[in-house]
């Protein structure tokens, strides 16, 4: 177990570059499939002074459509950015080759599209929160097919892919989650025991197992497919607001606790918990991505900052954001090790390349 102490906060010197209802679908199988037009915006502006060598770096870049509230993100198997636009009921994707966006409008009204995820064949997933569906979009032919939730109003949240490609999801209004069969459609909802619980992130682990974070249940719960055992666990601290989680290459279990100003750990081997206070005072930890080498990146909204936390020396490094109130609600990271956030609050995407 990473016993929790005091952390130390070290500030990098960072080079800047600032750039410009629910409807319910009939449960069964998917719609139509439905075309809906792209729009390419040209290079947006940014700031092209390079960052002096061993400094990190953050980009600001603007999304053609205003006031979209990007949402959730994701890499794509070549490298491209993904993201939802919750009040434009579009898809987004950004090149980072050619710093160009893409937009697509999605089929239905007022779906609010939500999270999002890239497959290994290089569909794009994304979650409607407002009309309980999952959908799928295919950057080939540019087209959507819409699979209608068994249950109502469930609110499809957060999605995660197992191993072996098979995709799951959150349910924030249904208090469950749920296993999307990315070959047939079918979808199979696994109730979650506390109600109310909102649960929120989720992540599956090496072994397949399904971890997911309960926003107003203040827990993290775990489910085992093969078994179909679930457990939810308290974390030391009460009504903490567990909100996203990640799990790291040797199954140890991270997530914010968005309520608590807390960076949550879970060692599932030793059933132990850690808890590590972020550097800001009123801190409210959101978004969470474990990195290759092994940092834990999350978001603070209050601080308005991103943060990188070294499990082996448990200390923080903090970087901030350019633009106030970005509200930075998901995280990613590219094979090049740069960290993409979609910045709800500005309608911007910002890319953070970490320094030597």
């Amino acid at each position: 177990m990473r016993a929790a102490r005091a952390v130390l906060v070290a500030l990098l010197p960072l080079a800047v570059a600032a750039c410009g209802g629910d409807g319910e679908g009939e449960p069964g199988e998917p719609t139509t499939p439905a075309v809906t037009a792209a729009v390419d915006s040209p290079t947006p502006p940014r700031d092209a002074t390079a960052a002096p060598a061993g400094e990190s770096r953050l980009d600001e870049f603007a999304l053609p459509t205003a006031d979209a509230v990007p949402h959730s993100i994701a890499i794509d198997p070549a490298g491209r950015v993904w993201f939802t636009e919750l009040d434009a009921n579009k898809l987004g994707m950004f090149d980072p080759e050619s710093e160009e966006f893409q937009e697509w409008d999605v089929p239905t009204a007022g779906a609010q599209p939500h999270g999002i995820g890239a497959a290994d064949d290089g569909a794009i997933w994304l979650t409607y929160i407002g009309v309980s569906k999952i959908a799928r979009f295919d950057p080939e032919t540019e087209e959507f097919t819409e699979y209608a939730i068994p249950s109502p109003n469930t609110g499809p949240h957060s999605i995660a892919f197992g191993a072996a490609g098979d995709l799951w999801f959150t349910e924030q209004r249904g208090d469950a989650i749920a296993h999307l069969d990315t070959a047939t459609g079918a979808i199979e909802e696994v109730p979650i025991p506390t109600a109310g619980s909102r649960p929120y992130g989720i992540a599956v682990d090496g072994q397949g197992a399904v971890w997911w974070a309960e926003l107003t249940g203040h827990k993290i719960g775990r489910y085992d497919p093969a078994t179909e055992a679930l457990e939810e666990l308290a974390p030391p601290t009460p009504d903490q607001g567990a909100r996203r989680i990640a799990v790291d290459a040797d199954g140890g279990v991270w997530f914010t606790e968005h309520d608590a100003g807390k960076l949550g750990y879970y060692d599932p081997a030793a059933r132990a918990f850690a808890e590590y206070d972020l550097p800001a005072p009123g801190a409210q930890p959101y978004a969470i991505v474990v990195a290759r080498d092994g940092s834990v990146w999350l978001s603070d909204v209050a601080s308005n900052s991103v943060l990188r936390f070294d499990p082996g020396t448990e200390t923080f490094e903090e970087f901030a954001i350019p633009s106030e109130n970005a509200r930075c609600r998901t995280l990613a990271e590219d094979a090049q090790g740069t960290i993409w956030c979609p910045e709800s609050g500005t309608s911007k995407l910002l890319r953070l390349t970490p320094g030597a």
